[in-house]
């Protein structure tokens, strides 16, 4: 009762198949993943100049005298660099008078063919408070 004992050496083409649809299976998921990954670093990136954009105009809106502020808001600009980063890209401001006092609200939008939230800053005028305090 000799039993030959046969040894498969090598791989069936079931065993190929299922093991190239694993392979794939695992690079699409991968692959998604990676593009997913990009475009979240891409909105990211473009959010951090944006937010940088509205904060200078901002901080300089804020420096200027009271009787200056109406005029400069009425000419807001996106610098050339970002213009050129964020399509399609709007500034746009208003002076803002309640009773929580006097400030500037500042809004940049763009467009990158996917919904993007616009980038909104808020500052308090406080040299027309304390104009104001001191009279």
């Amino acid at each position: 009762m000799n039993q030959k004992h046969r040894h498969h050496r090598g791989t069936t083409l079931v065993e190929c198949i299922v093991a190239a649809s694993v392979l794939s299976i695992a690079l699409g998921t991968v692959a998604t993943a990676v593009v997913r990954i990009g475009r979240i670093w891409t909105d990211s990136a473009h959010y951090r100049i944006a937010l940088q954009e509205v904060s200078n105009h901002l901080e300089s809106l804020t420096q200027l005298p009271a009787d200056q502020v109406p005029a400069s808001l009425a000419s807001l600009t996106v610098s050339p660099e970002v213009n050129q980063l964020l399509v399609n890209s709007q500034l746009s401001g208003e002076l803002v008078q309640d009773e929580f006092g006097e400030r500037i609200k500042l809004e940049l939008t763009w467009n990158d063919g996917r919904p993007v939230r616009p980038v909104r800053l808020t500052a308090w005028l406080a040299g027309a408070q304390l104009a104001e305090e001191q009279e």
